[in-house]
């Protein structure tokens, strides 16, 4: 099966490991994995902010980018979700629109596809004896139907999940930028909710925009557990996982 890896703007930036990671699992599972040189941004910060011409030439570059993919996978449930939404970019377009329903049909985030399309039940990491909080991404949750998947595939690895405040992180992408001061209050009880609990080894999503929003309030608090991608913690061959590991040790005496 071969898989094209849409790595997203964010991890590319802020965390080549789950992009890393996000390659082992696919190859562990039996995937040919290629990275097209050429991906950019998927537009969405341009579609939010009204810029709709913008993030039709942004579409239609990746739309040629992935159009010979069998499968396009992105460790984004955010980007992976605006790809699914091109079509409504192009709607007085029929051709254009026919090439954005094509890339939806093929596009998954990564914990959809290893659970939905490969039938994935375990990856061989082990996470058992750490205390897991898993963060819904409200795109990945409500645009692609992403939430039992990562889920099972953390539980499979043996950890147990920490149930704490559902609601979203206040990211939002340019919604934190044009209202901060509500977006910290969600984060600010996002965060609170989590350090209720007495022992929370890590903190992971789907998305790594809800984690840099998370964590960097965890930061500036100086207090609560470290964040990683899904990715990083379903790969059994991470540092990730090593690391936690070595803090609960350290932490049980």
């Amino acid at each position: 099966m071969k898989v094209s890896l849409f790595i997203t703007c964010v991890a590319d930036q802020f965390s080549p490991q789950a992009g890393v990671s996000a390659v082992r699992l696919l190859r562990a599972a039996g995937c040919d994995v290629s990275f097209p040189m050429s991906q950019t941004c998927c537009g969405q910060p341009a579609y939010n902010a009204g810029y709709h011409d913008a993030a039709r030439s942004v579409a239609k570059h990746l739309m040629n980018v992935f159009e010979r993919s069998e499968y396009v996978v992105t460790p984004s449930g955010s980007c992976g979700a605006m790809l699914h939404h091109y079509s409504e970019l192009f709607k007085a377009d029929s051709v254009q629109l026919r090439r954005a329903w094509s890339l939806a049909e093929r596009t998954y985030e990564l914990s959809q596809f290893l659970v939905e399309v490969l039938g994935v039940e375990s990856t061989g990491a082990d996470l058992s004896g750490l205390r897991i909080a898993y963060h819904d991404s409200c795109h990945a949750m409500r645009s692609l139907g992403v939430r039992e998947q990562p889920r099972k595939l953390l539980q499979a690895a043996g950890a147990e999940l920490v149930s704490w405040d559902e609601a979203c992180c206040g990211f939002g992408g340019l919604f934190s930028v044009k209202m901060p001061e509500i977006s910290s209050a969600m984060m600010d009880r996002k965060l609170d909710s989590l350090l209720a609990h007495a022992c929370v080894d890590a903190l992971t999503s789907t998305d790594l925009g809800c984690l840099l929003q998370l964590g960097g309030g965890l930061e500036r608090r100086k207090n609560g557990p470290p964040w990683f991608h899904i990715a990083q913690l379903l790969d059994p061959t991470s540092e990730a996982i090593r690391d936690l590991r070595e803090r609960w040790a350290v932490e049980a005496g």
